[in-house]
């Protein structure tokens, strides 16, 4: 469901959005790329680059925002590791842990980005329970 672009499509983001497209390497320099079309239309593309992958135990991404311009002029770009481990407890039964870091961008917006990460984790791990059933 993690590393296979079709079954990707079917669960990423947070709920209301579309993935349009998407494609994974998952090897370590290899890349993962998702366009995502929002409710009103838009669409917009996450990107990450895998630093470590264990088949079936651990996924390391580090993910980056292209930086937006907000009304003044300001840019906000930010920088992300997200650190997902994968515990089987039983048949059909494996617990997935996400941790993400900001480890780059604006110190006063970080605490608003890692509630947005939270956010969007818990949506998108509901639509990959989802997903699985």
């Amino acid at each position: 469901m993690w590393t296979d672009s079709k079954k990707l499509a079917e669960w990423w983001g947070p709920e209301g959005v579309v993935n349009v497209h998407s494609e994974v390497d998952p090897r370590p320099g290899g890349m993962m790329r998702v366009d995502q079309r929002s409710p009103n239309g838009d669409v917009y593309s996450f990107k990450a680059t895998f630093e470590k992958v264990i088949p079936l135990e651990l996924l390391v991404y580090r993910a980056a925002s292209p930086g937006t311009t907000d009304e003044y002029g300001g840019f906000s770009p930010w920088e992300a590791l997200h650190t997902v481990t994968f515990e089987v407890l039983g048949p059909r039964r494996t617990r997935v842990t996400a941790v993400t870091e900001v480890v780059a961008g604006p110190l006063n917006e970080r605490e608003s980005l890692m509630d947005a990460f939270k956010e969007g984790w818990g949506q998108s791990l509901n639509k990959l329970r989802k997903a699985l059933r």
